[in-house]
C-alpha cells in the first residue's frame, strides 16, 4: 500500500506480473476511488464546458464519452479527463486525483449562471474498473440493462447487482472493460460480488501502470503536465476545432511544429529505464524518459519519452542512460501491445 493524494492505494495483490497477465487474459478489478468525479448540470452546461475543455461538450451526444484536456491560457495541460454526457443538461467529468482540487476550482471559476457543479467525490462516491476480455461475461448478469449493447466510449445510468451506478465502457488497460461509478457505501459490496467470479482477480497500481504503458496511454505528471501541450504529446486528435481556453495558442504552435515529441520505445533487454533518464541518439542527448516498465506481454523493457523531432521516427535507434548503464532502445509504433480487446464488438 502507498499514500497518494490523501488515499492509501494498493500497489499489488498477488504481484504485478500476475495481475497484468490476468487482465490481458481474463478480468482484473481495480479500485480507483481516488479519481475525481464532478457532476455538472444546467441548461448552459454544454456551452460552458465547451469553452473549458478540448472536448466539444455541445457536440457530444447523450450517452457518449470523450477523452480530452483542461488547458491553461498557454495551452499547458492542467489535466487530462473523460467527459460523459449523461443527459441533455447533465455531464460527468472524471479527473485525476492529484489535480482534482485544482481542477474543481478552475472549472468552478469559469462557470456562471445556473450551471451547478456537484463534487461527487466529496460526497463519497467511489469508482471501480473491471477490465479484461472476460469483463462483459462477468458484469452482464448483474446489470438491469443490456450491457453488451453498450459500445466503446459509451456511458449510461443503470443498476448493477441492485445498486445505482454510472457505467462507462472505457478503461486504461487496452482491454474490454467498464468503469463503474457509484455511492461509496455500495462499492465494497459490489467489489466483493465481482470477486466472487473465478475469472476476476484484484489488481493494483503496479499492473495498472504497466498495462497503460503497453498501450502508450499518458499519465499525468509523467507524459502530461502544465509544461506540455497536447501537440508535443501527439494527442491533438483529442482536441476539437471549437473555441476553448488555450486553443488559439495551441493552433499557433501547431503551425510552427513542436520542439519535442512524445515517442514510445522498446529496449533490447529486461532492465527498466526510469523517468528522468537521458535519451541519446548517436553522440548527443535528444530527450528524456517519462515512463518505463517491464512489459509482461512483450517480455522486454518499454517506455515513453520526449525527444527532438529528428529522433522520433519509428525504427530510430536510441540509447537510454540510466546513470549506471546504457540501455539500447528503438522507437516503436504505438501502441506497443496491439492485441488489446477494448474495441471488441459484443453485439
Amino acid at each position: 500500500m502507498v499514500e497518494f493524494g490523501g488515499y492509501l492505494l494498493p500497489v499489488q495483490y498477488a504481484g504485478v506480473l500476475a495481475e497484468h497477465r490476468h487482465c490481458r487474459t481474463a478480468a482484473a478489478l481495480f479500485d480507483i476511488s481516488h479519481m475525481g468525479q464532478f457532476l455538472l448540470r444546467g441548461a448552459d452546461a454544454a456551452e460552458q464546458l465547451a469553452k473549458l475543455l478540448t472536448q466539444n461538450a455541445a457536440a457530444l451526444d447523450v450517452g457518449r464519452d470523450r477523452y480530452g484536456f483542461l488547458l491553461n491560457a498557454e495551452a499547458g495541460v492542467l489535466d487530462d479527463c473523460i467527459l460523459m454526457r449523461l443527459d441533455d443538461e447533465e455531464f460527468l467529468l472524471v479527473v485525476n486525483a492529484a489535480t482534482a482540487a485544482d481542477d474543481r476550482e478552475w472549472v468552478q471559476s469559469h462557470l456562471s449562471g445556473a450551471v451547478e457543479l456537484v463534487n461527487l467525490s466529496a460526497e463519497g462516491w467511489g469508482k471501480i474498473d473491471l477490465q479484461g476480455p472476460r469483463a462483459a461475461d462477468v458484469l452482464a448478469p448483474l446489470a438491469d440493462f443490456d450491457l453488451r449493447a453498450l459500445q466503446y466510449f459509451r456511458c449510461r445510468r443503470g443498476r448493477l447487482d441492485g445498486r445505482d451506478c454510472i457505467i462507462s465502457r472505457t478503461g486504461y488497460t487496452g482491454e474490454l472493460g467498464y468503469e463503474i461509478m457509484t455511492a461509496g457505501e455500495d462499492v465494497p459490496a459490489l467489489w466483493d460480488r465481482l470477486l466472487d467470479d473465478d475469472d476476476v482477480a484484484p489488481a493494483g497500481l503496479g499492473a495498472r501502470d504497466s498495462l497503460r504503458l503497453e498501450m502508450c496511454l499518458p499519465l499525468y505528471g509523467h507524459e502530461l503536465s502544465r509544461d506540455r501541450t497536447p501537440l508535443e504529446a501527439n494527442l491533438t486528435a483529442f482536441v476539437g476545432d471549437h473555441e476553448f481556453i488555450g486553443g488559439d495558442v495551441l493552433r499557433d504552435r501547431a503551425r510552427s511544429g513542436p520542439d519535442e515529441t512524445l515517442v514510445a520505445f522498446r529496449c533490447d533487454g529486461r532492465r527498466q529505464p526510469r523517468p528522468g533518464n537521458a535519451i541519446r541518439h548517436g553522440d548527443r542527448q535528444v530527450g528524456t524518459v517519462t515512463s518505463g516498465a517491464f512489459s509482461p506481454m512483450l517480455e522486454v523493457a518499454i517506455g515513453m519519452g520526449y525527444v527532438q523531432p529528428d529522433a522520433a521516427d519509428d525504427g530510430t535507434e536510441l540509447m537510454i542512460d540510466t546513470g549506471r548503464a546504457e540501455l539500447a532502445a528503438t522507437v516503436a509504433p504505438k501502441p506497443l501491445y496491439a492485441q488489446g480487446t477494448a474495441r471488441t464488438k459484443l453485439e
